[in-house]
């Protein structure tokens, strides 16, 4: 073999690595919201260890768009749509849950406490003064996987 031929299977070898891998954790977050969480309510669906950003958002969609949240706000899930997509990190989301109350907040971010810290801080802000003490985490996942599975809901 001459010297172009093995510098040419060590490119295509190196490209091989660099490429999108089958077996990669992907995750993904819906939310829907018509802009008054007070009113009406809030929409959310993650999708954790898919082998595609297409899979997770696609799952994640469905969720939020699903029945539960179709009863309980269904304005706000006609509007879910993709708000992040993710490799290998998590997520969470935090709400009040008084009903007829903004606060609500997400994050997405390198470990669970991390994003677990930045979506209460979320919802805290949007709750304002008088109710931010009332945010609590609703839903907390990571994407660490590499299978292409989805975690139950």
């Amino acid at each position: 073999m001459n010297k172009i031929g093995s510098v040419l299977i060590a490119l295509t070898f190196a490209a091989c690595l660099m490429g999108p891998r089958p077996g990669a954790a992907e995750g993904a977050l819906a939310v829907g919201s018509t802009g008054n969480v007070a009113k009406d309510g809030i929409a959310i669906g993650d999708a954790t260890n898919y082998a595609t950003r297409e899979a997770a958002a696609a799952s994640a969609l469905a969720y939020c768009r699903g029945r539960n949240n179709a009863r309980i706000a269904p304005n706000a899930a006609a509007l879910c749509q993709i708000v992040a997509t993710f490799t290998r990190q998590c997520g969470a989301s935090a709400l009040d849950r008084a009903n007829h109350t903004p606060g609500a907040g997400w994050a997405i971010a390198a470990t669970k406490e991390a994003a677990e810290s930045q979506a209460l801080a979320n919802c805290q802000a949007a709750a304002g003064a008088s109710r931010s003490q009332f945010c609590k985490i609703f839903t907390s996942f990571c994407d660490t996987k590499d299978t292409e599975t989805a975690l139950p809901k």
